[in-house]
This record gives C-alpha cells, sequence and structure tokens, in this order.
C-alpha cells in the first residue's frame, strides 16, 4: 500500500536502530548501531517528529486477509498473484500479505516502544509528555489489536530490546487474554491524556481512542474471548462519541467518501499526497481493462441489499459502460475508493492516482455498535434506534419509508442477524467484515457462498490466519493450525 504524506524519514530510522518485532531476521537487517534513541531525540522538536513518523507505518490493511475471505466477495482476477488461493480457503505461511501483514503490525509496535522508551527522561513539561505518551500508546494498542485478531497468541513485545544476544528476541506467544489487557490498557491511556481535538489533520484525539476502544470491548465479548460483560463497555465506549457533539451523519451516504479530508463524519481517516502516491483500492478494486480487480462484489452480495438502498445503487456499480467495448459494460465493482473518471476516458490502471481517504474509524460504526450491544444486553427494544438512523440514512428517497424499511419485531437472534448484515452493507471494503464474521463466529457463510469454489471447507482454523514461516523459523514458535 503506498504511504501518505505523514510518512517521514523517522520510521525507516526508528527500524534501523531497533529490533523488537520477535524476529532475528530484522535485527539482522537493521542494525542497532545505526541510531539510538540518545542520538536521534536532541531537542523537544524531535519528540513530536517521532510521533508523527509513527504515521507512516499506517495504515494496517491487506485486502486479501481482511476482505476477501468473506462472504460479500466475489472471486479476484485470476491475473492477481495469491488472490485465487486466498479465496478458495487455501492460503500458505510464506504468502506475501501474510507476511505484510504480520510485519506492518510490528513495525507500527516497535517504532512506538521505540519512541515510549524516551519519553519518560525528555525534556518536556508534564502535559506535553503525557499527550505524546497517550498517542504513541494508542498506536501500539492499535497495532496489538490489529494482530490479535488475524493471528490469535503472539509475542508481545512492550520495550525496546538492547540485549546484544540475537536469542533475547525470540520472544514467546503470549495469551490472547494478555494482548487485550495490554490494548485496554494502553486505549485507556490514550483517552484521558489525547487532546480533545487532532492538533493536526490526521492524529489522533480522544475521541478516537474512544471509538476504538468501543470496537475492542464489542470484540472481547464476542468469540473467541467471549466476555460478555464487556458489550456494556462497548455501549458506553460508543455513546461517548455519539453523544459529544462533534460528529453528524453525512446525509448522503455516497457523499461519505470521495473526500480529500474530513467529513462530519469522519473519526479518523488515512490521507494522501497524489505526487507520492493514492487511495490503493483504486488498483484493487476497478475491473476496466488493465485493472487485475481482488475484491469485487458477489453476486449474493448484490442482491442481498433492501430495495432502495443508496449503499447499492451508488455504492455497486453493475451496468457501468465499458468504454473498450461498444454496448457493453464492465464487470460489477464498488465504487466506495474508485474513480470512474479515468476509467471513462480509457486511462489505464496505471496512469489514475486516486487522491481519496481512506476511512479507518467513522461516526455510523458507533451506531451500529451501540444497537449491537444494546441488542446483546437487553434484546432489541432499545436497539432499534440505533439501527433505524443507519438505516434511514441510506435510503435513495428519504420520504418514502419502504426504501431500506426500519426493523421493528425482531427477536433478539433475529437482530443479532440483522445487524451483521447492516455491517457489511454499510462497511464493505473499510476492513471490518472478516473482524465482525470472526467475533461472530459466522465464518460459516463462506462455505455457504463459495461452496464447491473451496479448496479447502470452512473450519475452526479460518479463526486464525498463518503466521509466517520466517517467524515461525526465527523465533522458534508453533504456528497455528494450518488450512
Amino acid at each position: 500500500m503506498k504511504k501518505s504524506y505523514q510518512k517521514l524519514f523517522l520510521s525507516s530510522a526508528i527500524g534501523m536502530a531497533i529490533a523488537i518485532s520477535g524476529c532475528k531476521r530484522t535485527l539482522e537487517e537493521h542494525p542497532q548501531t545505526s541510531i539510538t534513541p540518545s542520538t536521534f531525540f536532541s531537542d523537544p522538536a524531535s519528540y513530536q517528529l517521532a510521533i508523527i513518523g509513527l504515521y507512516g507505518d499506517l495504515p494496517l490493511y491487506d485486502g486479501s486477509m481482511q476482505e476477501m475471505a468473506t462472504d460479500i466477495y466475489g472471486a479476484p482476477a485470476p491475473s492477481v498473484e495469491q488472490g485465487l488461493p486466498m479465496y478458495q480457503n487455501a492460503p500458505q505461511s510464506y504468502y506475501y500479505n501474510t507476511q505484510g501483514c504480520w510485519g506492518g503490525g510490528y513495525r507500527l509496535i516497535k517504532d512506538a516502544n521505540f519512541v515510549l522508551g524516551a519519553l519518560p527522561t525528555s525534556p518536556l513539561d508534564q502535559t506535553t509528555k503525557n499527550q505524546l505518551t497517550a498517542e504513541a500508546e494508542f498506536m501500539r494498542g492499535y497495532g496489538y489489536f490489529y494482530l490479535v485478531q488475524l493471528y490469535g497468541d503472539i509475542p508481545m513485545p512492550t520495550k525496546v530490546i538492547v540485549d546484544n544476544n540475537p536469542n533475547s528476541l525470540q520472544l514467546p506467544r503470549s495469551p490472547q487474554a494478555d494482548i487485550y489487557k495490554l490494548i485496554l490498557s494502553d486505549l485507556t491511556f490514550a483517552e484521558q491524556n489525547l487532546p480533545d481535538k487532532a492538533t493536526t489533520a490526521g492524529r489522533v484525539y480522544k475521541s478516537v481512542a474512544s471509538a476504538l476502544l468501543a470496537k475492542v470491548y464489542l470484540t472481547m465479548a464476542g468469540n473467541p474471548m467471549k466476555q460478555t460483560a464487556y458489550y456494556q463497555n462497548a455501549k458506553d465506549e460508543a455513546l461517548k462519541v455519539i453523544n459529544s457533539g462533534l460528529f453528524t451523519l453525512v446525509d448522503d451516504y455516497a457523499n461519505v467518501f470521495h473526500h480529500t479530508s474530513y467529513t462530519t463524519e469522519s473519526i479518523w481517516e488515512q490521507s494522501y499526497v497524489v505526487s507520492k502516491g493514492g487511495n490503493p483500492l483504486q488498483g484493487s478494486t476497478g475491473t476496466a481493462d488493465t485493472y487485475r480487480p481482488l475484491l469485487v462484489p458477489a453476486t449474493s452480495f448484490i442482491n442481498s441489499f433492501p430495495k432502495g438502498d443508496r449503499r447499492r445503487t451508488w455504492g455497486i456499480l453493475d451496468q457501468y459502460p465499458d468504454p473498450k467495448v461498444k454496448g457493453g459494460v464492465l464487470a460489477p465493482f464498488f465504487q466506495k475508493y474508485f474513480d470512474t473518471t479515468g476509467v471513462s476516458k480509457g486511462a489505464t490502471s496505471s496512469t489514475v492516482i486516486n487522491p481519496w481517504n481512506f476511512v479507518y474509524i467513522r461516526y455510523a460504526d458507533m451506531y451500529l455498535i451501540a444497537a449491537e450491544a444494546e441488542n446483546e444486553i437487553n434484546g432489541p427494544a432499545n436497539a432499534y434506534v440505533y439501527i433505524n438512523t443507519i438505516r434511514r440514512r441510506a435510503r435513495v428517497d428519504k420520504g418514502d419509508p419502504t426504501n431500506v424499511p426500519d426493523l421493528a419485531g425482531l427477536t433478539q437472534d433475529g437482530f443479532r442477524q440483522a445487524v451483521l448484515k447492516e455491517r457489511k452493507w454499510e462497511f464493505a471494503l473499510e476492513g471490518n467484515t472478516w473482524f465482525d464474521m470472526k467475533r461472530t463466529n459466522t465464518f460459516q457463510l463462506i462455505q455457504a457462498q463459495r461452496g464447491s469454489q473451496l479448496i479447502n471447507p470452512i473450519g475452526p482454523y479460518n479463526q486464525t490466519w498463518l503466521i509466517p514461516d520466517i517467524e515461525i523459523t526465527a523465533n522458534n514458535i508453533p504456528q497455528n493450525p494450518l488450512y
């Protein structure tokens, strides 16, 4: 994935300084003698630079792992390397996507730990020190939340390792319960100490921590942790954001996207500068000539939307004219992150750079978290207000109640299924669906959708991804169950 404007030289410097991802190979490639905290942190401004450098490790997103292995996507183009085996439930531990997801998450953790190790002895005033510590701990918690969902038990470095003995870098896998304990600690501190508003566009602030805590608590309440008491925490954190007065839903779903700056619904987003690259979903979702689509809507998903749903009529284009075939149409594609302007002029994928923001967390998510949590705590009676707010926004004709009609009269289980569907319609391509299916233990829906297309049937092993083979060897840790 191309890096954003936030990418500074520091991330590379930090990567050269230390190796704490639990991998000897990283140590060998990035020797500790290149830079140390004492040589980098030379003045107060360097601490701000270090924090900004953390954003260069983002985003933590891989469509083939976080999206394609769900029931809303069809088969990728055959030309997409390693794409079809992923779709067929036959990944391998040497695949670049599993290596990239593991490495990207631990790179962020490594860099955050580098900064956290230096802040206690910094010359900064206590308020500034707390704010920067909160920002670094948020990033570390975010990295661990991403990794623990994908891989389960994982190594848990919490500080810079300075021992010259390479064997000291071989960390065992920590239980998921311990990983989540650290995540909650980091994000709670972040929520308490981050500023109310972002100091610079794109940096995290208090409501981002509250929103991520809502997602973490909802995850912990579901599979595999099943700590159901956390549904209340998830609801409480979501309501903090809903009642903050800082956000409003964008009236038209289509206007949530195709922006280069935050909307009223934006909680946290990734920005791009065209000269340094753009939103990668332009290339992985387009179905025009020269594109190699990885994430395309499954026919069953296209047909699943309720009547008059803007998320379908705008979000998925299935009758778009093919500029190179007279009278022809392109295969269906998602429009959420795809700029059709160049395609209509016959531009190739390599010449179109999409500058639109990628959404990490948005306001609509808080409504659906509140709806799901309330249903799990008390049943659906008081949960309808949250989910129906999102459904009404999705109406093509806001004045026609038969468009995406209000939900009513559902059982608790019926509402549970309804909110999962709502999340798929609302958040397709945004990196939520696989995590939602894991915590709701609904991967069997993939079996029903893909059936004979699968090389391996869906099974318990789908709860975690394979740890990269190089990490298994270098760290002497056990592999997750094979597919």
